[in-house]
C-alpha cells in the first residue's frame, strides 16, 4: 500500500482492501454477498502510516522529477529487493525506501539508475543530493511517516557519501517534510542524535540549548 501510494500515477485500491475484508466484486454488483467486519487493527494502520500520504499524492504523481535509486550493499553487489525513489513538486521532497524481502540487508543510496534524458536524447544519472536539491552545507531534518520519527543528517555526507540504511525483513520509510538548518548547535544535535530518530529534532534542539529562535534555522 505504501509503495502504491507513492509511485507515480493513479493509485487504485481494491474493494474492502483498507477494511480487510476477504470478498472481491465487480461495480455491477449492487451489494456484497458475505456478510464480514472491517478488521480495525488494519483500518487503524492505514490511517497511521497509509492515509497521511494519500492526502500528499501531488509530491509523487507527476514523473518529472522521479528517480529510481540502487541501493548499494556493503561489498559493492546491489541490492534488487529493495525499492528506491524520490519525486518532487515545487519546494517538496519526498524519498521512499521498500525492503520486499524476507530478511536483513544494509547499503547506501547514492546514484540513480539510468534514465533517458529528453533534451539531449542521452542516458543520464543524478545523485541523491541532486534529485532532492540538497544543499551543499549544513544539515537537513526529514521526518519518516512510516514510524512519525525525525532524523537529522548532514548535507555534505549525503552529497559525499549517500544514504545508509539497516533494513529488515519488509521495512519501508516514507521520509516527507525536508528542511535546512545550520550552525555549530545543530552540529552538536546531530552527534547527540548518532543517526537515531526522534520524536521532534526541534524540541531535542530545545532539550539541550532552550532556545528557539536559532533552532528554527533556515527553512525551504
Amino acid at each position: 500500500a505504501t509503495v502504491l501510494s507513492t509511485l507515480p500515477g493513479l493509485p487504485m485500491y481494491g474493494h474492502g482492501q483498507v477494511e480487510g475484508l476477504r470478498e472481491k466484486y465487480g461495480m455491477e454488483f449492487r451489494k456484497p454477498k458475505w456478510d464480514e467486519m472491517p478488521d480495525d487493527g488494519l483500518i487503524s494502520g492505514h490511517d497511521w502510516k497509509i492515509f497521511p500520504i494519500l492526502h500528499r499524492r501531488y509530491l509523487f504523481a507527476d514523473v518529472e522529477n522521479f528517480l529510481l535509486f540502487d541501493f548499494y550493499r556493503s561489498d559493492g553487489g546491489v541490492d534488487e529487493n529493495v525499492f528506491a525513489y524520490s519525486n518532487m513538486h515545487a519546494d517538496e521532497r519526498g524519498l521512499v525506501i521498500y525492503h520486499n524481502r524476507f530478511a536483513d540487508t544494509s547499503g547506501w543510496i547514492k546514484a540513480s539508475a539510468a534514465y533517458l534524458d529528453k533534451n539531449s536524447g542521452k542516458l543520464q544519472q543524478k545523485s541523491l543530493a541532486e534529485g532532492l536539491r540538497l544543499s551543499e552545507n549544513g544539515y537537513v531534518i526529514f521526518r519518516d511517516y512510516v514510524t512519525h520519527l525525525e532524523y537529522i543528517r548532514s548535507c555534505a555526507e549525503l552529497r559525499e557519501k549517500g544514504m545508509y540504511l539497516e533494513l529488515h525483513a519488509y521495512q519501508h520509510h516514507v521520509f516527507m517534510d525536508w528542511r535546512f538548518v545550520d550552525g555549530k548547535q545543530w552540529h552538536d544535535i546531530y552527534v547527540a542524535l548518532n543517526g537515531a530518530g526522534a520524536e521532534s529534532v526541534q524540541a531535542r534542539f530545545d532539550e539541550m540549548f532552550g532556545d528557539r529562535e536559532e533552532g528554527i534555522g533556515k527553512k525551504e
